[in-house]
């Protein structure tokens, strides 16, 4: 559903761009994208923010190398060099990556095009398409994903539990002669879960407007479950493990279970028994405390 919403955004940003015939209209598109990959809202809001300043500092040291009409081998040195900056700062921090991958586009555009264009065409033209595009980007973010994540964390929360549960049996339960535990696909999947999970969490907590009721509901209980999993995969790493009863598994089995139900159903969840893990108390006490958040 995510990709489709960013293709939608992203095919009416060029519907638009190629509507108004605007100059060099794949700009707009590119900026839209731009701004809707930030992680969360605020990231968004941020990112079209640090484009747009980005956008018109980056005009301004355009501006300085082409006045000093650079050609030929210039040129090439001037995209190398700017390009190497970019990739530089990209990954650290994004305004400062605008202020050099723009005056690079301006330059690449002024330097191959056939036509007799000044620079003030292109520079406007990058600016209008910018910002058009972080505009489309900021709308349409807020219009389909501004409640996504928090709506999405009570599923998210009873699959990792379950695929704990999962897990837990595989630790706990004769798997045969040579079963590597810390290899298994259950711990796969849980881990899998449980990054999907704390992605899910930062995102909510970054919406525009934040429902913090729900985020101080759902901390205590992202935290436990964190804890369990880690809990869980430092056990898979020893060898010797007691194996539990059929009995003792049922219970854990249909304690986790109860939880997952509650947390998907938005109602509290009525502690159950927990049998003693022997030589694991940690992972007993922890589903313990995990019940008694869910309880309230």
């Amino acid at each position: 559903m995510s990709s489709l919403r960013f293709g939608a955004l992203t095919i009416f940003a060029a519907m638009i761009a190629f509507e108004f015939d605007l100059a060099r209209s794949y700009w707009v598109p590119l900026s839209c994208v731009a701004v809707m990959s930030g992680s969360t809202i605020v990231a968004t809001y941020h990112r079209a923010i640090q484009r747009s300043i980005g956008t018109i500092v980056g005009i301004l040291i355009a501006g300085v190398i082409l006045a000093m009409q650079p050609s030929g081998f210039m040129i090439a040195l001037f995209i190398m060099l700017l390009t190497s900056i970019t990739e530089l700062f990209i990954v650290k921090n994004y305004g400062l990556a605008a202020l050099f991958f723009t005056p690079n586009a301006l330059l690449m555009a002024e330097s191959t095009t056939q036509q007799a264009f000044s620079f003030s065409y292109f520079a406007s033209a990058r600016l209008i398409d910018i910002l058009i595009g972080s505009a489309i980007g900021l709308i349409g973010v807020w219009m389909v994903g501004r409640k996504s994540a928090s709506t999405r964390l009570p599923h998210l929360i009873a699959k990792t539990i379950r695929s704990q549960a999962q897990f837990l049996i595989v630790l706990f339960s004769d798997q045969g002669e040579g079963f590597d535990a810390s290899r298994s696909r259950e711990k796969l999947k849980m881990r899998t879960n449980m990054v999907n999970l704390k992605t899910v969490y930062n995102t909510a907590s970054g919406e525009i407007p934040v429902d913090q009721k729900a985020l101080d509901y759902y901390w205590p209980v992202v935290f436990t479950v964190e804890q369990l999993g880690y809990l869980l995969e430092s056990c898979s790493k020893e060898h010797e493990r007691t194996a539990l009863s059929d009995e003792k598994l049922s219970q854990l089995l249909f304690a986790f279970e109860k939880m997952a139900n509650a947390i998907n159903r938005k109602r509290s969840a009525e502690p159950r028994r927990i049998p003693e893990i022997e030589g694991y108390p940690g992972i007993q006490n922890e589903i313990k405390f995990l019940q008694k958040q869910l309880d309230r």
